[in-house]
């Protein structure tokens, strides 16, 4: 049970994100405070599970970035069923549009004919893990003992 409010925890931070961001893109500082913020409630979010096993953090981190790892997976693979490979990568830029105005401040470069946000934006799901799984570890400890 504990894993499961977890996750909606993180789904509920993630779908307002999305929505605050997506409201004020249309307001040019806005857009990257409300970015970053959301990376500091992630994070905030992920030192809570510190007191979780290490297989329900696994879980949990997994759980919320299953979307987007499906996403990856159906650009990546470059399905022509109904043409899914660009819908997928559509539909990821939506589901990171709370990261999407970071991805702007990329330099505009071109690496084999794409963007440099497009690549950043296949790897979000594996940058995320990887945030999420750094702040939640015990190792990201910012408590220190002195003696």
């Amino acid at each position: 049970m504990q894993n499961l409010i977890a996750i909606a925890r993180l789904y509920f931070i993630h779908i307002f994100a999305f929505l605050a961001v997506g409201i004020s893109m249309y307001y040019p500082p806005w857009d990257i405070i409300l970015s970053l913020l959301y990376l500091v409630v992630i994070g905030s979010e992920a030192r809570l599970l510190r007191e979780f096993a290490p297989s329900s953090r696994c879980l949990v981190i997994l759980a919320w970035q299953v979307p987007g790892m499906v996403l990856f997976f159906l650009v990546i693979s470059h399905t022509t069923l109904w043409d899914l490979s660009n819908y997928a990568f559509f539909i990821m830029l939506f589901w990171y549009t709370a990261l999407a105005p970071i991805l702007s401040l990329l330099p505009g470069i071109f690496w084999r004919g794409w963007p440099l946000y497009y690549y950043f934006l296949l790897a979000l799901p594996f940058i995320m893990t990887a945030y999420h799984s750094i702040f939640s570890s015990s190792i990201c400890s910012l408590k220190q003992t002195i003696r």
